[in-house]
């Protein structure tokens, strides 16, 4: 059985441009920084809680406690909230993409995702992807990218009481590809913005005979 591990922001559903918008507001809010960074890629770890700790260090010149990053996850989801449904749509043919390998007996699914837990949830429910019993694991869990993905893959191997034969990661962005090499995972690329990949979820058979 192989595994396959799905980023969210990008990749399942379109909410890259609202969750960079309400993260970098709730950094502002919560850890009273108005003027920090905002290019992703110049920070050491690429998650909510990576660049939360780098941005209280580089700014603040102390890091971030587990009370403001508590509240940081809080706010961020309560900014999150404020948005129309419209801006959490789901990534052309994702859902149904998504189920159909759920409910496929040749494919565990996983979620590994730089958000943390609470808007990772939000986001899914509000783009109706279904992800009841599904091993998910965000920021929450870990600082570091490629921890989270292996959170990701005990919690899958746990539920399906195996390992698997091959992982391949679903992604979007260039720290997914980093990620996905440094594990020696596969990756498929979603949204155009890295090489071999696909734009949407539309060409379902074509991404299915990659992962066969």
């Amino acid at each position: 059985m192989k595994l396959i591990v799905f980023d969210i922001d990008g990749t399942l559903t379109q909410t890259n441009e609202v969750d960079s918008r309400c993260f970098e507001e709730a950094l502002r809010v919560v850890l009273g920084v108005e003027e920090f960074d905002t290019c992703w890629e110049n920070y050491q770890f690429v998650t909510d809680s990576g660049v939360a700790q780098e941005v209280s260090q580089r700014y603040r010149d102390r890091p971030i406690n587990g009370a403001e990053m508590t509240a940081l996850h809080e706010k961020i989801v309560e900014l999150l909230k404020k948005n129309p449904v419209s801006a959490f749509a789901e990534i052309p043919g994702a859902v149904d993409f998504f189920q159909s390998l759920v409910d496929s007996e040749d494919f565990a699914v996983a979620l590994a995702t730089g958000a943390n837990e609470l808007s990772a949830r939000y986001k899914l429910e509000t783009a109706g992807i279904d992800f009841e019993g599904i091993p998910l694991a965000t920021s929450s869990d870990a600082v570091v990218r490629e921890h989270i993905m292996l959170h990701a893959m005990d919690r899958a191997s746990q539920k399906h009481e195996r390992a698997f034969s091959e992982i391949v990661y679903f992604g979007d962005a260039v720290w997914d590809v980093n990620a996905t090499a440094n594990l020696g995972w596969q990756f498929i690329g979603i949204g155009g913005k890295v090489l071999d990949g696909f734009i949407d979820y539309r060409n379902s058979e074509e991404i299915l005979n990659r992962l066969r």
